[in-house]
């Protein structure tokens, strides 16, 4: 799979791409604060860490109770602007780890995982949201598990990063 993936990404190394990457994030990022402004401020499933059918039952009749349209807001944006940003973040990780490991080391993996768990997690929030009926959903750990996925891969993608990082630098300082 991964002999599939590394040459995709080399042709996708482009600085078109990482800055088209760059600024899909930024828009992202930028509708995910007006998105947490827009929603009260409530604390969303997709930044917890883990959450349970009930924590994620009151979110949704907390954003009911703040205005009856917010948690199609919250759904809405799942499946439109979140699914948008783990491509773009996706994008630039793996292609900074496949910079700094070149062909040695299929860092480039981790983030490319973490993105697709992220996908799966905005899916599956999405439909919690736009089914909730005022009762807690069993599918809630389902998602719950992408969310807790996504966190481990997105992390182990930054250290690997920070890592590549450290070790290109030190290369560099040891050449001059």
């Amino acid at each position: 799979m991964r002999d599939g993936i590394r040459p995709v990404l080399q042709r996708l190394a482009t600085w078109r791409v990482v800055v088209l990457a760059v600024l899909a994030t930024l828009l992202c990022l930028a509708v995910f604060e007006w998105r947490d402004a827009r929603l009260g401020g409530l604390e969303l499933l997709d930044v917890r860490q883990w959450y349970t059918p009930d924590q994620a039952a009151t979110l949704f009749s907390a954003l009911d109770r703040l205005d009856p349209r917010a948690r199609a807001v919250y759904a809405w944006t799942e499946v439109t602007v979140d699914l948008i940003f783990p491509v773009a973040y996706g994008l630039l990780l793996a292609l900074a780890l496949l910079r700094l490991f070149g062909n040695d080391q299929p860092f480039y993996l981790l983030p490319i995982a973490g993105a697709v768990a992220d996908v799966l997690e905005n899916i599956s929030i999405a439909l919690l949201a736009a089914t909730y009926g005022g009762a807690s959903s069993s599918w809630t750990r389902v998602a719950a598990v992408f969310t807790l996925l996504k966190s481990v891969l997105i992390l182990a993608a930054l250290v690997a990063t920070i890592y590549g990082t450290i070790r290109w630098l030190w290369v560099v300082r040891q050449r001059a």
